[in-house]
């Protein structure tokens, strides 16, 4: 790829609405940190404390702030974020995720970029997004999918809409390891253990089906949620040659070394806005079993490069699994086509240069930031009463009890 960063004039921040583990964190650490390698200034502004990849970050020399949000209403966080901005100075800003992050283009002075992504192909996200395209320059989508659809939104009329997809690190060839594509299969799920969109109340039936085929393999469930308790207590393969084990949350930076340790990546859920641990997998060369989704998988997964399930088909994940245990020569030939993949369109490098390709060519003089600001009701706000200046007052004796 061409590295096409060196002339960009842009200092460029991120604003998230939070920093949980999952694709729009990890699209963060990656694109600010390939901006830093690259000489285009970054930051990253978090509404909530919570930073997983705190470490993943350091690493990558991207400065990040972030702000507690028990301590904190969100009037106050929202202004001491623009207080934060005005010293950054960027000349774009990204509203990352969630309607708090888009609140923040509202209060930008004029001739700043601003962008407002798109993550996820949900109902939610269009219908929070149409609200806030008056203070948008640009609207970034993960998919074609999603592009196409707030493409066709009115309340996209006037801003352009383009398809800015996710990017992974790539490891040389030389360090993958070979895989043994005739060994007991090594099948991971890296992600949220939650059943809202990712649907892992799914794994027991699809252990069972898997166990019934006499198969061997060993499962790994790596990630954190709501629903580790449940999927410990109801994943426990009775053979030993079917094996479950628990990875428990996975920095970063550890990622690589557990991919190389696989050779099927599962997915199951419902929707997604890009699927971001699908194209880490494919990049090292693992085989993906996942959704047939209109969103994001598209562009990455198809009868060469993996298995598509229909959503509603759920013994079909356990079939395609099966399917690659009894055709080895198939999964050695997916596996390479699926790092390909991902090395042609997907590598971080080819990401940051979609991006920088987003941007204006020149950046518009710095503007003058206020002293202070006007905070009014989010939007998305159901009661503006809830943001008025009493409620205020009582909020934040809240927020002091609640410390």
């Amino acid at each position: 790829m061409q590295d096409v960063s060196s002339s960009s004039p842009h200092r460029v921040a991120f604003v998230t609405g939070g920093l949980k583990l999952g694709g729009s964190t990890t699209f963060l650490c990656n694109l600010a940190g390939e901006f830093i390698r690259r000489g285009v200034p970054a930051g990253v502004f978090s509404f909530e404390r919570e930073n997983p990849l705190a470490a993943d970050f350091q690493r990558l020399n991207i400065p990040i702030q972030v702000w507690n949000e028990r301590r904190l209403i969100f009037e106050d966080r929202l202004r001491q974020v623009l207080q934060r901005l005005a010293a950054f100075q960027p000349t774009v800003v990204v509203a990352n995720l969630g309607p708090v992050s888009f609140e923040v283009l509202r209060y930008l002075p004029p001739g700043i970029f601003r962008i407002g992504m798109g993550q996820s192909d949900d109902p939610i996200v269009y219908d929070m997004m149409r609200l806030y395209t008056p203070w948008m320059d640009l609207a970034a989508m993960v998919s074609q999918t999603m592009r196409q659809k707030a493409a066709a939104m009115p309340e996209f009329a006037r801003v352009p809409v383009a398809y800015l997809a996710y990017g992974v690190p790539m490891c040389l060839d030389t360090e993958l390891p070979a895989r043994d594509f005739t060994a007991p299969l090594r099948i991971l799920y890296l992600g949220r253990l939650e059943q809202e969109q990712k649907r892992v109340r799914l794994f027991p039936e699809i252990l069972r089906q898997l166990c019934a085929a006499g198969i061997s393999f060993h499962w790994t469930i790596a990630g954190e949620g709501g629903e580790r308790g449940f999927l410990e207590a109801n994943l426990k393969p009775v053979s030993p040659n079917q094996t479950v084990s628990f990875a428990g949350p996975v920095r970063y930076a550890d990622v690589p070394a557990l991919l190389k340790q696989h050779d099927i990546c599962l997915l199951t859920s419902d929707y997604e806005g890009f699927g971001l641990c699908v194209v880490e997998s494919m990049g090292y060369g693992l085989v993906p079993v996942v959704s047939d989704l209109p969103a994001g998988i598209p562009e990455m997964v198809d009868k060469t490069t993996g298995i598509l399930v229909p959503v509603d088909d759920v013994a079909g994940y356990a079939r395609a699994i099966v399917h690659l245990h009894e055709h080895r020569d198939e999964l050695a030939a997916k596996s390479a086509a699926s790092r390909e993949r991902v090395k042609m369109k997907f590598s971080v490098e080819a990401m940051t240069d979609r991006w920088l390709a987003a941007l204006p060519a020149t950046a518009a003089p710095p503007s003058a930031w206020p002293q202070s600001w006007k905070i009014t009701a989010p939007l998305t706000a159901g009661n503006s009463i809830y943001f008025s200046l009493p409620m205020r007052a009582l909020r934040r004796v809240a927020a002091r009890f609640r410390n």
